[in-house]
């Protein structure tokens, strides 16, 4: 009796683990967000052509230094289904030696000039749902102090994301911080080999992997043009099991998870 006895409570152990797990949409095995930082002209002129073409949606972040003639193609991408997102609106850094280092910065100004960021993205893409932030230079802090709960405290963003190395897999869904996610930040050359390596690192662990991106083919940090491409060939070739979709798309997906299983 005392062994049926057992045999109940761990059926039931297992099945309450397995009901915490998360399942991604369609049954997929992994998640992946591909997030492009600071509106460059490449990732229009490249990315975006690339990412239409395969049918995947991205998420770009877009600063106030964003060209004016990009704005029309900015507004078209909005419309394609890809997300616009908040990256401030004069990118502070602490490595900046202009009045943008972020040593200049108090919480007050972050927050207000990160809400004339959102109004400018409103006039691309008219969208007023909260954004999604990507923190500049992966800063959390100002002069020295974190930032974030002032963030989760106004709500100004919903979801923010950090940086990471290629290590950067979201397993533990449950103790995840939707304001601090942490993301794969593609250096300078990566090949399409190590980013598709990641893709299957995730997948392997049943994760949430996020790229961070800057220039493609061109410009700053640049991912080479091919190697992009080899890593949208690969996530197209696979949407069975891997779900590709928007930054906000995901963590809302995360986040109605977290509430459903608080307990």
């Amino acid at each position: 009796m005392t062994r049926f006895l057992f045999s109940i409570a761990l059926t039931g152990l297992t099945f309450g683990l397995f009901a915490q797990s998360l399942r991604f949409p369609n049954g997929a095995k992994a998640a992946i967000c591909l997030t492009y930082d600071d509106g460059m002209s490449s990732q229009v002129q490249v990315a975006l052509p690339q990412l239409d073409r395969a049918g995947l949606k991205g998420t770009f972040f877009l600063n106030g230094q964003t060209e004016i003639p990009l704005v029309l193609l900015w507004r078209k991408a909005a419309q394609n289904g890809h997300e616009l997102a908040n990256h401030s609106l004069f990118h502070p850094c602490a490595s900046w030696k202009t009045e943008w280092a972020s040593a200049n910065y108090t919480h007050t100004r972050m927050i207000q000039e990160m809400e004339v960021l959102n109004a400018q993205l409103f006039l691309i893409d008219n969208q007023t749902q909260p954004r999604s932030y990507a923190y500049p230079c992966s800063e959390t802090t100002l002069r020295g102090k974190s930032y974030v709960d002032t963030l989760r405290q106004t709500g100004i963003v919903r979801y923010a994301r950090i940086g990471g190395d290629n290590q950067a897999i979201i397993t533990d869904f449950k103790g995840a911080d939707s304001l601090l996610v942490p993301s794969y930040a593609v250096g300078h050359g990566t090949s399409g080999e190590q980013l598709i390596d990641f893709v299957k690192q995730t997948e392997a662990k049943g994760g949430l992997g996020v790229f961070m991106f800057h220039g493609i083919g061109s410009q700053w940090l640049v991912t080479p043009n091919e190697s992009h491409q080899k890593l949208v060939d690969y996530l197209a070739q696979h949407k069975d099991t891997i779900c590709v979709a928007t930054f906000s798309e995901i963590m809302k997906y995360v986040t109605d998870w977290q509430k459903k299983n608080k307990n």
